[in-house]
């Protein structure tokens, strides 16, 4: 039973979601719920929405619609023209898993399929993370509208290419009928098609990312290296109440103004260069000193040793372990009622106390360890002077390799415990049997699990608060769902690989190449008898190998801070899903903090925020759905795509993160946590990385990713394992398919695609 309003489906309105709309209705029912559709009409939420758009209220009408119950197994809509771009020639295809209503009211971020119209192939697609779906039947006794998706099938495809382009021709005889592109509901089940309604586009061309943007702003690097995707309401309210004066977000992702990075640096550059150095850190190929900048160059850099001096000192020679004391930290505003979440994130991460010490500045400790920068321009200037026609990449490949490096040690500890699993039949059995979100009770219920679950917890003592796309707030950690670590462990019992030859063959290369480093240089002047040189490359290398394992390391524990934030908030949910101030889980994050207080104090209810969270749920579907500008204010067109690139699709460049050449077969992989074989040889190519993907890289031979930087978790961890790596890869998940022959050059920062695997089908997991 569903509504068919006079004023619905506007050109700039379209009501989705505003009126009454009821699944499951039987004979004894009918009436209840046509009256109920068409009471609908005036419920507060269609009040509020036509109050918010201007429509009058007298002159809208309401029909309703009884149509035969569909059980979906998979939904979706179809949209005959791109609505964001207004392209005609592409056909948009949305899918979740269960009934539609979850894409609908925004509740999920479905499947995203592109169908080229002419040649009706898939021409791209973006498997999305599905954590909820409408089941296609009621649960008996369940109150629950929405279910939680399996975490095996969260990130499973949900249309085939054949099915995506019957989809898509269904979808383009109805815009033949109507005469006019069509925004089509449909369902599948049982196997067949179903189409639900055809209704013409509401939205053509959506506005871009900050249309009223002032300024010249550049997108922050160092959190787009870690995720791609932009912020939830919540996330981004609390980072930006807590962030520095120059931080600013939009559509939620954080931006730096552009104009005070400018002033500072002290040399002549343009805007666009300015850019470069800021994002891509392409350096200007011949500098110029600005005169007039200098003094304020040196001014800035003698207040940063004001503000910092002492923590620098301070962090010169620690041990690995000093931050480990954040812990203890961490646990006592746990366990504090009077830190409410912005305090939390405030004393964890932003704004530690004066006479703190140096393991709880973590966030400092982070920023200051970028001094291993400097040092490593120090390291290549000796290098070309003292052996000329070294290899371009001979400096970070002395410097990799260096011990305790937390991310790395973490994909070690999750092969441990595999090694663990193969070494009890039995454990190996239901690792192989059962799914990861199976596998815990499974494991607890097993007598010969009994080592495999203590090196689990051991493990999840030390990084349960880590996850995929960590510093989202909304992010579930490992410590409240262990099934991806399992995942993990049964990826590594599926590929059968040893990391312990790979990493014994890099620390072999390393070796042979610093002593051929330093047999050259023993041939200069005083060296052999009282080695200077080779005294002082090993001073920079120890240095550079520190600060770069300090950055790495400084994030592990101010993700701490997200963690205990996020618990403060689920806190908070917990007693407003009990009160009825909120229907589903996860909504919390769709709200602002301010917005909160008022709920808290009772000052607002449900009704004053419901059209608001969907609002915002569904603004931050189409967000994650759009590539943010590099940068606001700037023309970077030649920037963001580079020559070589444009000229030939078969060559992407990058930068080099890693040094290596490598050929073979790449392996495209959007969350490393799901059921995904990277099998031993292949490259694994992704959108960006954080330490959720370590494990991989004990198994790859290669890494290409779309977002990083030399100083980003893909090139540390690389480095570690000495494996090629090529970042900043523009597009490099769209252009390479799982299955094409590639060349990483980490030495020059290429990437060859040398075959295209499947060209015309274009049915790989991208």
């Amino acid at each position: 039973v569903r509504s068919s309003a006079t004023a619905e489906d506007l050109g700039d309105a379209s009501f989705a979601g505003q009126h009454g709309t009821y699944y499951y209705v039987d004979q004894n029912h009918l009436l209840k719920m046509i009256r109920h559709c068409w009471a609908s009409l005036w419920s507060p939420e269609a009040i509020s929405y036509r109050n918010t758009h201007g429509i009058d209220h007298g002159s809208v009408f309401m029909a309703v619609v009884v149509q035969e119950m569909i059980k979906a197994d998979v939904a979706g809509v179809t949209f005959t023209a791109n609505p964001v771009t207004g392209n005609r020639d592409e056909i948009v295809i949305e899918a979740s898993l269960g009934m539609g209503a979850a894409i609908v009211d925004g509740r999920v971020t479905p499947d995203h399929y592109v169908v080229h119209r002419g040649r009706m192939k898939l021409k791209e697609k973006r498997i999305a993370e599905k954590r909820v779906m409408v089941p296609p039947d009621q649960v008996p006794g369940s109150p629950e509208r929405l279910l939680k998706v399996p975490y095996e099938l969260q990130h499973k495809q949900t249309l085939s290419a054949d099915t995506a382009s019957t989809i898509a021709t269904w979808a383009v005889k109805a815009e033949e009928h109507f005469g006019s592109p069509q925004d089509v509901e449909w369902a599948l089940f049982d196997g067949n098609y179903y189409m639900l309604q055809s209704r013409p586009i509401t939205v053509m061309g959506t506005s871009k990312i900050g249309r009223n943007v002032t300024g010249k702003r550049v997108l922050f690097k160092p959190m787009v290296e870690n995720f791609t995707d932009p912020l939830t309401p919540l996330t981004a309210d609390i980072v930006n109440r807590t962030i520095p004066r120059g931080f600013s977000i939009i559509g939620k992702r954080i931006y730096l103004d552009l104009t005070p990075i400018k002033l500072i640096i002290p040399l002549k550059l343009s805007d666009r260069e300015v850019v470069q150095l800021v994002y891509h850190a392409i350096k200007p190929e011949k500098p110029r000193i600005s005169l007039l900048k200098l003094p304020l160059f040196l001014s800035f850099i003698f207040l940063v040793f004001v503000r910092l001096g002492v923590l620098m000192v301070r962090t010169r020679r620690m041990p690995d372990d000093f931050m480990d004391i954040f812990r203890n930290l961490a646990q006592r505003v746990e366990q504090d009622p009077h830190y409410n979440p912005l305090r939390t994130m405030e004393r964890l991460w932003t704004l530690p106390k004066l006479f703190d010490p140096a393991g709880y500045k973590v966030l400092l400790v982070n920023f200051t360890s970028i001094r291993y920068a400097p040092w490593l321009d120090i390291l290549n200037m000796l290098l070309r002077h003292w052996v000329p026609n070294l290899r371009q990449d001979a400096a970070t490949l002395l410097c990799a390799g260096g011990s305790g490096v937390k991310s790395a040690e973490m994909g070690y500890a999750i092969w441990m415990m595999a090694k663990e699993a193969n070494s009890k039949k039995t454990v190996r059995d239901l690792f192989l049997k059962y799914k990861p979100e199976e596998l815990l009770a499974q494991l607890t219920a097993e007598s010969e699990a009994t080592q495999f679950r203590q090196q689990l917890a051991a493990f999840l003592a030390i990084n349960g608060h880590r996850a995929l796309k960590e510093m989202e707030l909304m992010s579930v950690r490992w410590e409240e769902n262990p099934a991806p670590v399992l995942g993990m462990v049964r990826n590594y019992l599926l590929t059968n690989t040893n990391p312990d030859e790979h990493l014994n063959r890099r620390d072999q290369t390393r070796v042979r190449f610093n002593l051929q480093i330093m047999h050259t240089i023993t041939t200069l002047f005083f060296e052999k008898k009282f080695r200077p040189r080779e005294r002082l490359l090993r001073f920079i290398i120890r240095r550079i190998q520190y600060f770069s394992k300090l950055r790495e390391n400084s994030r592990f524990y101010h993700i701490m801070a997200f963690n205990i934030v996020r618990k403060k908030i689920l806190e908070i949910e917990g007693d407003f899903l009990t009160q009825g101030k909120l229907k589903c889980k996860n909504d919390i994050f769709f709200l602002k903090w301010d917005e909160i207080l008022a709920l808290q104090s009772g000052q607002m209810g449900w009704l004053d925020v419901e059209d608001s969270i969907r609002e915002r749920r569904l603004e931050h579907v189409r967000l994650s759905r759009q590539q943010p500008p590099v940068a606001f204010g700037v023309d970077m067109t030649e920037t963001e795509q580079p020559a070589e690139a444009t000229a030939k699709i078969d060559i992407l460049t990058g930068q080099p993160a890693s040094s290596g050449t490598y050929q073979g077969v790449a392996h495209v992989i959007l969350n490393p946590t799901v059921d995904i074989e990277l099998k031993p040889g292949e490259i694994l190519v992704a959108p960006y990385t954080d330490p959720a993907w370590t494990p991989l890289f004990l198994t790859a031979s290669a890494v290409v990713v779309e977002v990083g930087s030399f100083l980003s978790h893909a090139g540390t961890v690389a480095r570690e394992y000495g494996l090629p790596c090529v970042v900043d890869v523009k597009d490099c998940i769209k252009k390479i398919h799982s299955g094409d022959l590639l060349r990483v050059n980490g030495d020059e920062g290429i990437v060859r695609i040398l075959y295209h695997h499947k060209d015309d089908d274009f049915d790989t997991l991208y």
